[in-house]
């Protein structure tokens, strides 16, 4: 082969391995400019970052939407009380955020949310979708899990104090165990008929927590709104006194006379047992006066009534009421030859004991 053809195949080489440099310069500058460029800068854009410049912006401008306020600090509140706070708390502050430092699940990230230096949340994202990139290249798509605000409790608390069969509302809702503070503790004006039937306690409740002053609400076992009393931030419920239903009334007069007439001897004791439980503390207290100090009415002209009046009933249960009765008795004593006059207050606590309504203590309101 002649230098003259050598030459030209050298050259037509040489011209194809330049075209072919080229086009692999040109081809990799492609995929480099082009593909791999892109694909970095989808991988770039698709970092946790980006979504929670987003997040954060929307709660600079004041949407905390995505925040959950269900959990408050207290069960008598709406979360929009918390929120509504929570809201005010951030306004004309910075938003900004930082990777919570145990945060090691690639696909949960956690996030802290900062109002200035003040830390006011952390975020919790979740991985939605996830696909290759170049075969090495992981990207992702983000959504929020949580938000979970960070926030003060209220400083208000009340306590409440009624009896056991009672109800508490406060703010619409019933206290109930939960609040419960201490054991329930006797009525010692109960003592007595506590040892015939199961008697009302008085019961505590604690409150704390609360954004703002409650509202306050006690019902009695009837389901009657009582009014409460308040002392600051206690609030606390007697017994409601009512009207006397009228054959109540008829029995504790009646009872109340026939208990005046053992102590003035015009009725005997024996004929009043039967108003008392077997075991009563009165009774030993009527034979100890009709012992030593009935001979101050002997002989007396047949007395007479004023002022009868049955009031403040008070229903503490089914199996248990109290009446206050009050009169005056006026008897002429012959041989003092004086007249005199006795004033009657007294309450007497009524127990169905073995079937039966029975006297089971009585308290001298005079005294």
């Amino acid at each position: 082969m002649s230098n003259k053809s050598n030459k030209k195949v050298s050259l037509v080489f040489w011209a194809f391995y330049a075209i072919l440099v080229i086009a692999m310069i040109g081809f990799w500058a492609y995929v480099i400019n082009g593909v791999i460029k892109k694909d970095l800068l989808i991988y770039e854009k698709a970092q946790p970052e980006y979504f929670m410049d987003d997040v954060v912006a929307k709660i600079q401008a004041g949407d905390i939407s995505s925040m959950d306020f269900a959990q408050s600090s207290s069960r008598f509140e709406s979360g929009d009380v918390y929120k509504d706070a929570y809201a005010k708390r951030l306004e004309g502050k910075t938003i900004t955020y930082k990777e919570n430092p145990s945060s090691y699940d690639a696909q949960a990230p956690i996030y802290e949310l900062y109002a200035d230096d003040e830390h006011v949340a952390t975020v919790n994202l979740k991985s939605t979708s996830s696909e290759q990139l170049m075969f090495i290249l992981s990207v992702q798509e983000w959504a929020v899990d949580t938000v979970v605000p960070i926030y003060e409790k209220g400083n208000e608390g009340i306590t409440v104090s009624i009896p056991d069969n009672y109800t508490a509302y406060v703010n619409g809702i019933q206290l109930d165990e939960r609040e419960l503070v201490g054991e329930a503790a006797p009525y010692k004006e109960f003592e007595i008929v506590a040892q015939y039937i199961d008697v009302p306690k008085e019961v505590n409740y604690e409150v704390s927590g609360l954004m703002s002053a409650p509202s306050v609400e006690v019902k009695d076992a009837a389901g009657n709104i009582v009014q409460c009393n308040v002392d600051g931030n206690a609030y606390s419920v007697g017994f409601v006194a009512g009207d006397v239903p009228e054959d109540i009334a008829k029995t504790a007069l009646e009872d109340a006379k026939n208990i005046s007439e053992i102590y003035a001897g015009d009725r005997t004791l024996s004929s009043m047992k039967v108003r008392f439980p077997q075991d009563s503390y009165l009774i030993p207290l009527f034979q100890n006066y009709i012992n030593f100090d009935l001979w101050m009415y002997s002989g007396h002209a047949t007395p007479t009534y004023s002022d009868e009046q049955a009031f403040n009933y008070i229903k503490y249960n089914d199996n248990f009421y109290s009446v206050e009765v009050s009169f005056s008795k006026t008897m002429y004593l012959p041989k003092r030859n004086m007249t005199v006059t006795d004033d009657t207050h007294n309450t007497y606590y009524y127990a169905y004991i073995d079937g039966q309504w029975l006297i089971a203590d009585m308290y001298n309101e005079s005294t």
